[in-house]
């Protein structure tokens, strides 16, 4: 079992590489003891060192256990609570002197205490070690050391613990305080994260909202152009059946019945593509030919535009492909064309072309309109900046156009003067398609 916290994660591999060493260790030393130092007499101290080592051999071990079941804080707490024990009961029992050489092992406690438990635990351990210290002289004292040089000795080596861990805790309370900081500023950046990508998704659903009700800002613009063509075509239904009710020959009715199911079949795929536009459908990413949709867009622009203002279309003779979303594509389009369509209200040429460069889709709008100022054309591209009168104009067409082709990757270039028409170019990094694509003939024709 995993330990659940951090820092104690990351503190186990050091606390079982001690463990093991404890266990490794303290076996070979007692069996050196008893089978090539059988000769030597037993000492009574020595059957108080083997109960402890055997007991601290046994608390290493289930400390051990502790630490992989994943209960890293009980091991570490309880092997040092038994191990100021011990220390304490060996000092009051060999005495100080006896216990010189084990001092410095009592370092790695003090230090063990500080990183892995905390501040308190480890003044307390230190208290344990001055508390030995003084049973240890005392033991000594009694058993006729000479009392001053005993006690100099003990407080000096005091003296020495209560620096190290002085330098203990200070180590590892900054270590501490660094690693909650961080955890801190880890939280704040989870909720930052979170923020943004609610803003994100309210920045989506907005752009979306904008998207369709410019779409409808153009589906009403298209409405005149459509109600024209509708009243053409009721005009052609209406001759046909005024044709066919005239005649009594069956070819003749014949031919009036397929001359109104031609003009029904040209309304409904008007309508049809009236509403296909207008739809607030999700934004659906695609790989599209650049050329092939905006001549399919030719009927439409026919439609935006006024019958004096000519169109020109022209593509390469192969395949440019871009990743755009084909409604939002057809939507661009549409809105560079209503403004140039307000550009000449008295008439002109409006002409797209695509072309391939430096692994780029270039599209070229240009007209022969009005043109702008240099004031107009550095803004012409923000939300809401109009030139129009109020009413007429939400300013959200082109900035809605540099939105999309940013997010496409790409770019925007305008340049116009007045009097002089606009050209504004837009660079969408080309992709490879996603399936093979047959080369086009060059789109090349004037929409009159």
């Amino acid at each position: 079992m995993p330990v659940a916290d951090p820092v104690d994660r990351r503190n186990a591999p050091v606390l079982q590489v001690v463990m093991l060493v404890i266990l490794g260790t303290a076996p070979p030393i007692w069996a050196y003891r008893f089978s090539l130092l059988k000769d030597v007499p037993w000492r009574e101290d020595e059957t108080l060192g083997f109960a402890l080592s055997m007991g601290f051999y046994a608390l290493a071990g289930f400390s051990l256990y502790l630490v992989r079941t994943g209960r890293f804080q009980w091991a570490v707490r309880q092997l040092m609570v038994v191990t100021a024990v011990l220390m304490l009961v060996s000092h009051s029992s060999v005495g100080f002197t006896g216990n010189r050489f084990e001092h410095p092992l009592l370092t790695v406690w003090i230090v063990t205490t500080g990183l892995m438990i905390g501040r308190t635990a480890v003044w307390t351990m230190c208290l344990a070690v001055l508390g030995a210290f003084a049973l240890g002289v005392r033991v000594d004292v009694m058993a006729g050391e000479p009392a001053s040089g005993m006690v100099t000795d003990g407080i000096i080596s005091g003296l020495m613990f209560v620096l190290i861990t002085a330098v203990v805790d200070r180590a590892a309370t900054a270590l501490r305080e660094s690693l909650a900081a961080e955890k801190l500023r880890s939280d704040q950046l989870v909720v930052s994260n979170e923020q943004l990508e609610a803003e994100i998704r309210e920045r989506e659903r907005v752009m979306d909202q904008l998207v369709h009700a410019r779409k409808m800002e153009v589906v009403g613009r298209l409405s005149s152009g459509l109600a024209h063509d509708f009243n053409h075509l009721l005009g052609l239904v209406q001759g046909y059946a005024g044709k066919g009710l005239q005649s009594a020959e069956p070819a003749a009715m014949r031919e009036a019945l397929q001359g109104v199911d031609g003009a029904s079949r040209r309304a409904a795929a008007v309508a049809t593509r009236l509403l296909d536009f207008g739809r607030a459908d999700a934004r659906s990413l695609e790989t599209i030919d650049v050329a092939t949709a905006v001549n399919d867009l030719r009927p439409v622009l026919r439609q935006l535009l006024s019958p004096d203002i000519a169109i020109d279309i022209e593509g390469p003779l192969v395949p440019v492909h871009i990743r755009f979303d084909p409604a939002q594509f057809e939507l661009m389009v549409l809105n560079i064309a209503a403004n140039a369509g307000d550009a000449m209200r008295e008439g002109g040429h409006f002409s797209i072309s695509v072309t391939a460069s430096d692994g780029h889709a270039r599209i070229r709008f240009s007209d022969t309109g009005i043109g702008m100022s240099e004031p107009v054309r550095r803004q012409v591209l923000e939300p809401f900046f109009t030139t129009k009168a109020r009413g007429e104009g939400t300013g959200l067409g082109l900035a809605l156009v540099s939105s999309m082709v940013g997010d496409a990757g790409g770019r925007i270039d305008v340049s116009s003067a007045p009097g002089e028409g606009t050209d504004l170019v837009i660079r969408i990094p080309a992709i490879a398609p996603d399936t093979p694509t047959r080369a086009r003939r060059q789109l090349a024709g004037s929409a009159g």
